[in-house]
């Protein structure tokens, strides 16, 4: 139903930084919380009651979940082909929630035809599925309905929907089997699966069982008796079986659009509740969750940052550093930027991680100041050089013998890009590599800018450099969108908390009896690093990084905004967007 492409960008939206995850809730058998993490647009459908709670005002802050994501003016109304169009355009720009809203809007106009089997014979079923065009298919060609439901001569369609919940299945997650509130939604549940195959059972009042195997980017319909007569959920395991062949299981997002519904009035009747939508993205939760947090500052580090930078640099900086620092690739545009400051240049280097640029600032004949949030990074910068004559490492790593002092002891400090401990115009020139695309808003990044520019003297320069979202065709990279997390691959033998985690002085075991008795190495490692996951395939402990992609343009619109900035070169280098300042 969808390209592979708006796939990865709508992954990139709906499971990224700013995805608008809803607060735990209580299950329908109240015996816990709903264990998957899941999302609501429009209304909010409460797992505690099996229910939509559809008054967003005095049901409390709990129903004000995030609009339903809606198209921009010039788009609405538009004819299929130019939403398509608008689509993938969005799709080249990383706009996922725009790309929501045009699958949205797509799958309100689409027209569902009926499919019927006609080898049923005397059996007391007939076939009622409904599914697009690249959707999903029964082990006897669909889901079943009575006999005395007629098959449905005109394509159905349902123009009402007002509702989202988008559900992550975890590998091995599964739901357990049940109908959806007759009372909460009207007919017609419509599910878009991404990420992964998936085996859906569904079971009828008597006991029998069909089996529908749902594709990456298929949509599926449940209709009439499969709506409301035959009960469905995916089971709990990790592979399914697909036409003999063992398919095994990886993360699955479903969008489950749905009609939602007043409550019937004295004759019966109901109506769908009006539509809630936005196109103001990313879609949030209401103000007063917003506002939960006492420090409003625009430049206080958000959680993001500090779950998804701060700690994960912490936690991977020896690593980083060996497999990273110890390479030394340095951007050959920064090389040069160093090579013509005037000798004697004092250089601020902000973000400046396990300091792989210090070399290249020494042996053109300046001075270096580095600063990182990291302090297990800036550990991994002292006496991280090698001599010239030893040859031992990289060339960008080698320094001459009169520099040696510098390695033995650089002149580093634990600091925010918010408010770098240098005193205004104490610097000749500064440079931020790989330091913008980790943070999170708009005003952090312009305040990066106001103190690079701050320490920087009248007449001195600048180098920002930034990842950047379209990346070179022969990369390995691809980003889906302009705020994604980018996976970082952990070597178990460079992360140090395990050995002396709160799990093993608790319990008093030795590692192995713990990884074996108590739980599982993936538990192990995501209660030691919160957030990490253990990839047990690889063997690996996968970080997730919160990168901001910049679009062409974007840092240059940045620096416009900063009034004693002046630009004196921009462009692309080597999957990064970059700009070259003068301090007016």
């Amino acid at each position: 139903f969808i390209t592979a492409d708006q796939e990865s960008v709508l992954l990139a939206a709906l499971t990224g930084p700013n995805a608008p995850w809803a607060p735990s809730q209580q299950n329908f058998s109240k015996t816990g919380s709903v264990k998957r993490r899941v999302q609501h647009y429009g209304y909010v459908f409460d797992y505690e009651t099996a229910n939509v709670l559809r008054d967003r005002d005095s049901d409390g802050i709990d129903a004000k979940c995030p609009p339903m994501p809606s198209l921009p003016m010039d788009c609405a109304g538009c004819c299929d082909e130019e939403l398509e169009s608008f689509a993938n355009d969005s799709v080249k720009n990383g706009d996922g929630w725009n790309v929501l809203a045009a699958v949205i809007e797509k799958v309100r106009r689409y027209q569902f035809q009926d499919e019927a089997t006609s080898n049923l014979d005397n059996q007391d079923v007939v076939d009622n599925s409904v599914v697009s065009e690249e959707g999903a298919r029964g082990n006897d060609g669909g889901i079943v309905a009575t006999k005395t439901n007629p098959i449905r001569a005109a394509p159905l369609s349902f123009p009402n929907i007002n509702q989202i919940t988008v559900n992550e299945y975890k590998r091995g997650q599964g739901i357990g089997s049940h109908i959806d509130t007759e009372s909460a939604f009207g007919d017609g549940l419509i599910s878009l699966s991404m990420g992964s195959d998936c085996v859906m059972e569904f079971r009828s009042k008597e006991g029998t069982k069909k089996l529908v195997h749902l594709p990456p980017r298929s949509l599926l319909l449940m209709s009439g008796p499969a709506r409301f007569y035959w009960s469905h959920q995916i089971v709990t395991r990790m592979t399914d079986c697909v036409d003999n062949k063992v398919i095994s299981r990886r993360t699955r997002v479903s969008l489950t659009l749905r009609t939602a519904i007043s409550l019937a009035d004295e004759s019966g009747n109901t109506s769908p509740l009006h539509i809630v939508e936005s196109s103001s993205f990313p879609p949030k939760w209401g103000d007063a969750r917003n506002n939960a947090s006492d420090d409003t500052s625009d430049i206080a580090t958000p959680e993001t940052e500090r779950s998804h930078v701060h700690a994960v640099y912490d936690a991977i900086a020896t690593q980083w550093h060996h497999t990273r620092g110890k390479r030394g690739v340095l951007w050959p545009g920064a090389t040069q930027f160093l090579k013509e400051l005037p000798t004697g240049s004092i250089v601020a280097d902000v973000g400046c991680g396990d300091g792989k640029y210090f070399p290249a600032i020494w042996e053109a004949g300046s001075y270096v100041i580095g600063t990182d949030i990291s302090e297990p990074l800036l550990q991994t910068s002292i006496g991280a050089c090698s001599d010239f004559e030893s040859k031992l490492g990289p060339e960008s790593r080698l320094i001459s013998s009169v520099r040696s002092g510098l390695n033995a002891r650089p002149a580093v400090a634990v600091a925010d890009c918010m408010q770098i401990p240098m005193r205004t115009n104490s610097c000749d020139a500064a440079i931020c590599i790989a330091v913008m695309h980790h943070l999170s808003t708009t005003p952090r990044r312009l305040q990066c800018l106001r103190e690079l520019a701050r320490v920087v003297k009248p007449g001195g320069r600048i180098n920002v450099q930034a990842w950047a979202l379209k990346q070179d065709e022969a990369s390995k990279r691809k980003f889906a969108g302009t705020d994604v997390f980018v996976p970082f691959n952990a070597q178990p033998r460079y992360l140090k908390k395990v050995q002396n985690s709160p799990i093993e002085r608790s319990k008093g075991n030795n590692l192995k009896e713990r990884t074996t008795k108590c739980q599982g190495v993936a538990e192990m490692y995501s209660e030691a690093y919160d957030g990490a996951e253990y990839d047990e395939r690889k063997g690996l402990v996968v970080f997730q990084r919160y990168c901001h992609m910049y679009r062409e343009g974007e840092l240059e619109d940045l620096v416009s905004h900063i009034n004693n900035l002046e630009i004196e070169h921009s462009g692309f280098e080597s999957g990064n967007h970059f700009v070259i300042m003068k301090v007016v």
